[in-house]
């Protein structure tokens, strides 16, 4: 990855050490169970957990330990625009800000109603703040049209709970897929409101090569910020158990900052075993 903003001196080369442990079981009730967990880092840290209890025709529960896998709908559609890479604001900020906690519940059902997925979680409150629930909707009931809508609360700060709502667009015709995608934050913090856009498109050239371009924009109610505008390409490539992937972003007042722009590169190498 390179950065713009980055000293001469700072590497820009770097290996994944992630190590992935997976395991299932189905039950006698035709219930699956299943467990992820994976650590990485020099310090071999936890990094992501979770288990899951797939029901069937009545959805699935997932108990997230800690990491990504605890998100929601409101942190997994933060971003769904078509993209051969990065998002179009990589290291900046898509306006979002969802409460962060572990030991999360998500429950998914994508079977009750044809061509919907509903998805619903729970994070528990601490000692400072109250719990938080979101959920999310999207239908797909339509031949290349996905389109969703997500909201939660923030409530880590008594007295300035902050309300996410995304939504999204996307609709795929032969190889061309389109997609428009609004964030917003209402906070009870004044000046703190934010609204995201964003828009991008892909063209399958073939079975194994994508290219795409997306653009997006952060306006701050906070006078003090700039509004952050981003634009990438993307490609990616995959040739039998190797798969390449890269992207080119130019950024503008990355989180509001006026005096931070960036062009940023990223190239991904991974190879399959």
């Amino acid at each position: 990855t390179g950065n713009s903003t980055q000293d001469n001196g700072d590497t820009k080369l770097a290996q994944k050490t992630t190590i992935s442990f997976t395991g299932s079981a189905d039950l006698d009730n035709g219930f699956t169970v299943s467990y992820y967990n994976n650590v990485s880092g020099e310090a071999m840290t936890n990094a992501n957990s979770h288990f899951d209890v797939d029901m069937g025709d009545m959805g699935k529960l997932r108990f997230a330990g800690n990491g990504a896998s605890g998100n929601g709908a409101v942190g997994a559609w933060d971003d769904v625009m078509p993209a051969a890479n990065e998002e179009s604001w990589h290291l900046g900020t898509d306006g979002i800000d969802q409460q962060v906690r572990d030991d999360s519940f998500i429950y998914t059902n994508s079977t009750a109603i044809d061509g919907v997925t509903v998805i619903l979680n729970y994070k528990p409150g601490e000692t400072t703040h109250d719990s938080t629930v979101g959920g999310g909707i999207k239908f797909t009931g339509v031949e290349g049209l996905d389109v969703g809508i997500a909201s939660e609360d923030n409530n880590t700060t008594d007295g300035a709970v902050v309300e996410n709502t995304v939504a999204y667009i996307k609709y795929a015709m032969d190889a061309f897929t389109v997609g428009f995608q609004a964030n917003e934050t209402d906070s009870q913090t004044a000046s703190a409101d934010t609204e995201f856009e964003a828009w991008g498109v892909s063209y399958a050239v073939s079975e194994d090569i994508s290219i795409s371009y997306g653009s997006s924009t952060v306006e701050f109610e906070d006078t003090s910020l700039s509004d952050q505008e981003a634009d990438a390409i993307g490609v990616s490539w995959t040739n039998g158990s190797m798969s390449v992937a890269a992207s080119r972003h130019d950024t503008a007042n990355v989180a509001g900052a006026a005096t931070d722009d960036r062009d940023i590169t990223e190239v991904n190498i991974t190879f399959a075993f």
